[in-house]
């Protein structure tokens, strides 16, 4: 488990994703950026 959560961590904080969508953002900035046009 452990390890798993370092993985997700990872890859949701640190790693950027190439998707359309994320630009080359990583998911956290992606999801805090809709957060932030909800407010």
């Amino acid at each position: 488990q452990a390890d798993l959560d370092a993985w997700l961590v990872h890859y949701n904080t640190e790693r950027p994703h190439l998707g359309y969508r994320n630009m080359g953002r990583r998911p956290v900035e992606t999801v805090m950026s809709f957060v932030s046009q909800e407010a």
